[in-house]
């Protein structure tokens, strides 16, 4: 382009942001119709006359012409940060209203568990909150993001947003709150996390993904499995994995999770046959239940995105003080699955 454009500039109109501009022609001058005068162009889309905007790359020029014509822009997804492993932390809050804010706080526990009587159970063993983090958040583990449960909610579907809101200042958080509807799902966001999971242990049915995705693509829905995909209404017949995965890529999320209920807990590793079932799915994929630090980069080998690990696992007890330990662990490490088993259609107790 002559004037003042180099090779490398992508010039667009400041009115309208099209790419169609060039240098306005002088008639008078030393040769008529060639000079130029290098501080004016004209935009042959809307006839504006003046010195355009340059950018570095055709991408950023289209984006700009797309938001001066008002058209909504899909931000730039983050480069992906390789296989991730992410902590799961089981959050207990007891609702004990007689007491402040800040003892609340510090009363909150991470603990164990263990999918007992179609509900994610408590065990005994738990340790308190700022322990817990001190522990993975420190220099040793370095844990920049975690995948929370939050008991409260998912099981009494009472969720205490007043503690969460101070528990999740600590790092990038993935909060699974127990939602049991698609506007609830999004009150997660109000408490400034980086991502929220929507699980299908306590949602109704698949259809509500498809009401959830309508309100944000940047929720993931995570399938909580037990040979079957456990749904909060018992009612819900589609609980074949593969089958529910599909159909969630159809509403158009681009990741999901796997959480195999069976595993959760006990700190066995992946289920061979499970990690067989998920070959060949279309998504970015994160696998929780019984997953190790040490079966992380397995799974990136499989094409897995990321390994939701066990709150409990060997590395983390190393760097914890002894926890309190009130009765036997109740989570056992199941036999690897040789075929879907049915799925129980009762309701989780609350």
């Amino acid at each position: 382009m002559p004037g003042i454009l180099s090779p490398t500039d992508f010039a667009a109109c400041a009115r309208c942001g099209s790419g169609r501009v060039h240098p306005k022609l002088l008639v008078m001058g030393p040769i008529a119709g060639i000079d130029s005068d290098s501080r004016s162009f004209i935009c042959e889309s809307c006839g504006h006359e003046g010195l355009p905007v340059f950018f570095d790359t055709a991408e950023i020029r289209e984006q700009f012409e797309a938001e001066k014509k008002g058209v909504a822009v899909p931000a730039a997804k983050a480069p992906r940060e390789g296989v991730l492993s992410i902590p799961i932390l089981p959050v207990l809050t007891e609702p004990l209203f007689d007491l402040k804010l800040i003892e609340l706080v510090q009363l909150a526990t991470v603990t164990g568990v263990a999918w007992k009587d179609r509900a994610v159970r408590a065990t005994a063993y738990r340790v308190g909150f700022q322990e817990y983090w001190d522990a993975i958040g420190g220099p040793r583990y370095n844990a920049s993001r975690v995948f929370m449960l939050d008991l409260a909610g998912i099981n009494r579907a009472s969720p205490n947003f007043d503690v969460m809101r101070h528990l999740v200042k600590r790092c990038e958080v993935w909060l699974d709150l127990g939602a049991r509807e698609p506007g609830e799902v999004m009150d997660g966001y109000m408490l400034d996390v980086e991502r929220v999971a929507a699980g299908s242990k306590t949602l109704p049915s698949l259809d509500a993904f498809g009401e959830i995705h309508a309100l944000s693509q940047e929720v993931l829905p995570c399938l909580d499995w037990d040979g079957a995909v456990v749904w909060g209404d018992p009612r819900e017949t589609r609980t074949d994995l593969r089958e529910a995965a599909r159909a969630l890529r159809a509403i158009g999320f681009d990741s999901l999770c796997v959480m195999d209920l069976r595993r959760l807990g006990t700190e066995s590793g992946p289920d061979p046959a499970l990690l067989a079932d998920l070959q060949g799915l279309d998504a970015e994929l994160y696998l929780g239940g019984g997953i190790r630090e040490t079966d992380v980069p397995m799974l990136g080998e499989r094409g897995i995105a990321g390994g939701l690990v066990d709150p409990f696992t060997p590395v983390i007890r190393d760097l914890l003080r002894p926890p309190r330990r009130e009765g036997p662990a109740e989570a056992k490490a199941p036999e690897p699955t040789t075929r879907a088993a049915p799925s129980p259609r009762a309701t989780p107790d609350a």
